[in-house]
């Protein structure tokens, strides 16, 4: 993602030098004059297709939140991970290996 024309909000500035325009004169300074900017958002080619990824044509989300939230569930209560998981595991990655 790339924000460009971003200008910071400053909490402070340094007053000292400032003068104010007599009343009835509104301050013509050049320098101080710009024209007004817009900020722009661009997203890489990479975020877009993952975006695309995640949701179907209908433009509902391919995410299974019921099936991700109970795995974070048994994640944080330590029974997601069983002997029986590892010994599968173990042999799918012996047969990639082997």
């Amino acid at each position: 993602m790339t924000i460009t024309n971003f200008s910071p909000i400053h909490l402070s500035q340094n007053v000292q030098g400032l003068q104010r325009a007599p009343i009835g004169q509104s301050n013509t300074d050049p320098v101080r004059q710009t024209a007004p900017q817009k900020d722009t958002v661009s997203f890489s080619e990479e975020s877009l297709r993952l975006s695309d990824a995640a949701t179907t044509d209908g433009g509902s989300t391919k995410i299974r939140f019921d099936l991700v939230n109970r795995v974070r569930a048994e994640i944080a209560a330590g029974t997601y991970d069983t002997a029986d998981k590892m010994d599968i595991a173990i042999e799918r990655m012996a047969s990639r290996i082997f």
